[in-house]
């Protein structure tokens, strides 16, 4: 495509891939790309791509490397992530057991000051030998004079100890939050120290309780992660968001401490101050914009919450407000109540934005899947569980419903716009493991999901729920764009849109299988800067 503009980055000898992300489309045939400022200009020949280069332009050798859009983590928590890279792991590769976890908590006790807070993260109660959550009489021994605090591997649990309970006012005769749960000691009501869905009540109740060079430490290494993953763009999708974390984003950006692009989703129970500050969605810009109103939808405490009615206002709340919704639904029920309710309210949608999102939707049988692609919702999942945790879904999981976690491939024939994340910090956000998971449903054990039956080399529960390599990285591209509804700035290598470009070791149309997960990146661009580089 001629242009007359002059670049400032060329990318030459490259195998290009192009919109539809794969070349058995017969459509990967570039070699080239030329970028002037922020944005792709021209794609095509290293001899015509060589020609737009201006004065003092930065050519890049690709070196018949692959070069494919840049990722989208569409559903990750930023912030969390941050301090999870900054805090102390307590995951199950450091942690096997409760007896474990007091003694590193004892030694990280005796590096910090007393009073101040001990902060642990990742813990799976899955993992531990006891087979349970810890509780405060399980800390209190290792952290007499500290505050402790631990965060489930999943983002829905925390404990505290005793000093951590006191200084977030939790006692026995202390009630439960609406959505969440203290759980309690059957015979005396005292709170063991486990919190279900409180994360929110937390931030309320103890503010921050990192200091700031811990914080800035934590970006600083999230930062530097998600580069090196290729991940130019992420959403966050925290239930509590609100102008402050609104303004946290802003400095951060500003500072250019995190150099990739974020769509911070807003909780909606905090739209209300948002529109007063006068942001709806879509405010703000390329670099740090105002997603959809995030509603969470829990069984949490023994029954579904919101139900069904409580659940229609909020979206039709939301859309008055000139948001779309993403609602948390990890279960049948929460997953078929959400697609009930979102066909629903189609006609409240906002005009002109994105559509409304399923997030997880991780149980969902064939029929479940049928009513999701009805229903005209999109759903954000994420595959890279299987990966990381399908050893322990085998285990765990009801034999009838494993064909159906995570179920990809299932929604894609259903008509479902598939989008990709990481939940990070529940799992690794590198998305490469998550591909390989979603193209082969492999563990990183080597197991599938669910387990091979004898009988049956080719396991038929296992291949209804796989997509192609190429299906699977539209998800964590294009689909990706789609799902924030910024596909016309975003998402593919196409002229006109921002070079947010990714030049990888592996073409992943052409290794085996099993090195998908193994595929890095070589080079990360982001804007037309190249902020990355091995």
């Amino acid at each position: 495509m001629a242009n007359t503009a002059h670049a400032n980055l060329v990318l030459l000898n490259a195998r290009v891939l192009t919109p539809t992300m794969g070349r058995e489309s017969g459509l990967c045939h570039a070699q080239a790309v030329a970028v002037a400022g922020d944005t792709i200009i021209a794609i095509g020949g290293n001899s015509h791509i060589s020609a737009l280069a201006g004065p003092g332009a930065r050519s890049i050798d690709c070196a018949g490397m692959t070069l494919i859009p840049g990722m989208v983590d569409s559903h990750c928590h930023v912030l969390a992530m941050a301090a999870a890279l900054g805090g102390l792991d307590c995951g199950p590769t450091s942690v096997s057991s409760i007896r474990q976890l007091q003694q590193i908590l004892q030694k990280e006790a005796g590096g910090t000051p007393q009073g101040e807070w001990v902060r642990g993260f990742g813990y799976d109660d899955a993992a531990f030998s006891e087979d349970r959550h810890p509780t405060r009489w399980d800390l209190d021994p290792a952290t007499p004079h500290h505050p402790v605090r631990l965060d489930h591997r999943s983002g829905h649990a925390t404990v505290l100890n005793s000093r951590g309970l006191e200084l977030a006012g939790i006692n026995r005769d202390t009630e439960d939050p609406v959505d969440g749960v203290i759980q309690r000691d059957q015979a005396t009501g005292e709170p063991t120290g486990l919190l279900l869905e409180m994360s929110g009540f937390l931030r309320q109740r103890l503010g921050v309780t990192r200091s700031p060079a811990e914080f800035h430490r934590g970006i600083e290494t999230l930062n530097g992660e998600l580069l090196t993953c290729g991940i130019t763009s992420v959403q966050d999708a925290g239930p509590g968001n609100d102008l402050d974390r609104w303004q946290t984003f802003t400095q951060l950006q500003e500072k250019g401490s995190l150099a990739c692009r974020v769509t911070m989703m807003a909780g909606a129970s905090q739209l209300g101050d948002f529109q007063r500050a006068g942001l709806t969605w879509g405010s703000g810009d390329m670099r740090l914009r105002l997603g959809h109103a995030k509603i969470m939808l829990t069984f949490t405490t023994g029954t579904m919450a919101p139900g069904v009615d409580g659940l229609r206002d909020l979206v039709a709340t939301a859309h008055g407000a000139g948001f779309p919704v993403a609602i948390h639904a990890v279960e049948q029920e929460a997953v078929a109540a959400a697609a009930q309710v979102i066909g629903s309210e189609r006609s409240t949608l906002p005009s002109g934005g994105a559509g409304d999102r399923i997030e997880h939707c991780a149980e969902c049988p064939p029929d479940l899947a049928g009513l999701v692609g009805r229903s005209g919702a999109s759903v954000v999942t994420q595959p890279g569980l299987i990966y990381w945790h399908g050893d322990e879904y085998n285990a765990r999981v009801e034999p009838s419903l494993l064909p159906h976690l995570y179920p990809v491939g299932e929604l894609a024939r259903a008509g479902v716009s598939v989008a990709f994340g990481s939940d990070g910090p529940a799992t690794d956000p590198n998305p490469w493991p998550a591909i390989y998971a979603a193209v082969t449903r492999t563990t990183r054990s080597g197991a599938k999901v669910p387990p091979r039956q004898e009988d049956d080399p080719i396991d038929a529960r296992q291949v209804s729920q796989q997509v192609t390599v190429q299906e699977a990285l539209n998800m964590y591209t294009q689909a990706g764009a789609w799902s924030e509804g910024t596909q016309r700035q975003k998402g593919n290598i196409e002229t006109g849109k921002l070079a947010d470009l990714v030049l990888l070791d592996q073409d992943p149309f052409e290794v085996g299988a099993p090195d998908l997960a193994n595929i890095r990146p070589v080079i990360t661009i982001i804007g037309g800067r190249v902020v990355w580089e091995r």
